[in-house]
């Protein structure tokens, strides 16, 4: 099967991930795959093609803007429709709504009726704009989700048929996201300025205002003033992170008791995860699907999660961890239950474990995938 994908977007941000990792799968299990993405305004700076090409992809640049731009469409859209004269892909696959427009529009300047899918990485649902319901009514052959939440949302706003409507999880690589060893674990902690018996509550967030960190530092504060042992490591970056997050947990004393790495990527980030003893996630951000919570679980970590979106569908209360109405009062709590008490924490961990390995392996998105394809080439 040849597939063609397209990512309307240059940055290594949002869904990129997942949309990259989704092509290596295929191109592992025996497709052909071409991935065309936007192209960089510096060929220095962090991008989705580099990254594409440094793990064997193939890759098709083209303008492919994140916002919708008449001539960079236009352009991009007669390039696309040339290209599926000459090498008739059997499918396309988009990955943003921009692009999930330019699919569209090359698909009719094509005069071919290849199947068209999209995912869409927003766990509660799209919203029912004019162009998101014509993007659903005109130009897209199947649609693919990311929670039963969206399938739901979705099916119903833009009077989808159920048989066009996937729910496929979201897969992550659960053997480098996976319980590290005890020394592993010392060493990372030690890296943080963290002692063996420290309990570590973690966040892994973009630091914005609607994040809800002024919300996390007051439970926090709350629990560590009962529980002396509590640190908590806040690993992320933003334009704001001194006003939202620094500046506060200064004020509110808590210097010594809150790490900021700042952004972590490769062995680093794993490392952060490593050193936790459990994790706090509020408010999904750019990507939908919660990532950052998938990769906890697969590293067998406890979650607590706001009872918001999509998250009381990966965690389950009690099983792998707490869902709470997220004001600092119930956030305290919870942290207060979960640090002071291993035996749950560890239940709970061997859960998150279980769940990710079943539901959010790369092999298993892979498979659902294909199962798609197959469907809408029936």
């Amino acid at each position: 099967m040849f597939i063609l994908h397209l990512f309307s977007n240059w940055k290594w941000t949002g869904p990129a991930e997942h949309a990259l990792n989704l092509c290596c799968l295929l191109k592992s299990r025996g497709h052909r795959v071409v991935f065309a993405c936007g192209r960089p305004p510096s060929a220095d700076l962090d991008n989705i093609k580099a990254r594409a090409e440094a793990l064997g992809v193939d890759t098709l640049e083209l303008r492919l803007r994140k916002h919708l731009n008449v001539l960079d469409n236009s352009v991009d859209a007669w390039a696309i429709s040339r290209y599926m004269k000459a090498d008739r892909p059997d499918i396309i696959h988009s990955h943003m709504a921009n692009d999930n427009l330019v699919a569209g529009v090359s698909a009719m300047l094509a005069g071919t009726c290849v199947p068209l899918v999209r995912t869409s990485y927003d766990g509660d649902g799209m919203k029912a704009t004019l162009r998101n319901r014509t993007l659903m009514s005109r130009l897209t052959t199947g649609l693919v989700v990311v929670s039963e939440r969206a399938r739901v949302a979705d099916t119903e706003n833009f009077h989808l048929r159920p048989e066009r409507v996937w729910k496929v999880e979201v897969g992550v690589d659960t053997e480098r996201f996976s319980p590290p060893p005890l020394e592993k674990r010392l060493e990372a902690r030690k890296a943080m300025g963290i002692g063996p018996e420290e309990v570590v509550v973690g966040v892994v967030a973009r630091i914005q205002w609607h994040r809800r960190f002024d919300v996390f530092l007051d439970a926090f504060k709350r629990a560590s003033e009962r529980m002396p042992e509590l640190r908590a490591v806040l690993v992320g970056r933003g334009t704001n992170r001194v006003p939202v997050a620094i500046e506060p947990a200064r004020k509110m004393g808590l210097d010594g008791k809150i790490v900021f790495p700042g952004y972590l990527h490769g062995d680093r980030y794993v490392d952060a995860l490593a050193c936790m003893d459990l994790k706090v996630f509020l408010v999904p951000g750019t990507d939908g699907s919660c990532r950052a919570v998938r990769e906890a679980m697969a590293m067998g970590l406890p979650i607590i999660a706001a009872r918001r979106g999509m998250l009381p569908e990966i965690v389950e209360h009690e099983k792998n961890g707490l869902v709470v109405d997220d004001i600092p009062e119930n956030l305290a709590e919870a942290i207060e239950a979960l640090a002071s008490d291993e035996s749950l924490r560890r239940r709970m961990a061997e859960t998150s474990r279980r769940i990710a390995v079943e539901r959010f392996s790369l092999d298993k998105e892979a498979q659902d995938v294909e199962a798609v394809y197959e469907a809408l080439l029936a």
